[in-house]
């Protein structure tokens, strides 16, 4: 897998080297998986037009990720690390890793060791904030089969699901689209552009896999909106 480096400088710009990065790291997630044809295969989306980059889902800035500072629609939450993750309509409960730098710039993915962990990656906003936050996992692997989001492909507009953070609160989320693109046409300002909303984008690998390369041809982006807060319950 090719190796990113992450651009200096303000959010905005290293967001958008982040994109690429993020692309890679998660198309290198699923090698050596499925070739022999004794996995189940993951449930996939509809696959995105090809022709064209998709419009920014509702609620992105129109200029995309070199626009100016827009200011906020919708709910926002204060800046706080997520812990969490619960989607309860593809059975995914579990703690988040934070997903930072290797030493040399390159941007961290979640350890083939543990295909169960997904994890947010720090170079975007955190979940609640303003923007797209980015949180990623694997789909699956040889050795230890079925990964964290398996089944991201089977998420439909008004699934719900929340998010954790280390301020108490809980953020909530609600799915307003979910696509399948290919690697090569992975349409970047719609997927991680700058939006006016607090928003998150799931990501995994989608499509079909290729025993030639040990990769899956596509990536899955699940599209949500906080559309609302709460307390986490007390332990």
């Amino acid at each position: 897998m090719r190796r990113i480096i992450l651009a200096a400088g303000g959010r905005r710009r290293r967001l958008c080297a982040l994109a690429a990065a993020v692309v890679l790291a998660v198309g290198g997630i699923a090698a050596i998986v499925i070739g022999q044809g004794l996995q189940q295969s993951p449930p996939q989306p509809p696959a995105a037009a090809a022709a064209a980059q998709p419009p920014p889902p509702p609620g992105a800035s129109a200029g995309g990720a070199g626009a100016g500072p827009a200011s906020a629609a919708g709910p926002v939450l204060p800046h706080s690390v997520p812990t969490r993750i619960d989607i309860p309509a593809i059975d995914v409960h579990h703690t988040l890793i934070t997903l930072g730098q290797n030493p040399d710039g390159s941007v961290q993915v979640p350890s083939l060791d543990e295909v169960a962990v997904p994890g947010w990656a720090r170079f975007s906003p955190t979940p609640g904030e303003q923007g797209p936050a980015v949180i990623v996992g694997h789909v699956d692997s040889a050795e230890q089969g079925k990964g964290v989001f398996f089944r991201l492909g089977d998420l439909r507009p008004g699934d719900t699901f929340t998010v954790g953070r280390a301020d108490g609160t809980v953020a909530e989320f609600t799915i307003t689209g979910v696509d399948r693109y290919a690697k090569d046409a992975f349409p970047t300002l719609a997927v991680y552009g700058n939006t006016r909303r607090a928003e998150a984008r799931l990501i995994t690998c989608g499509g079909s896999f290729d025993p030639d390369t040990g990769d899956y041809t596509d990536n899955i982006v699940a599209y949500a909106r906080l559309t609302g807060s709460r307390p986490a319950p007390a332990p």
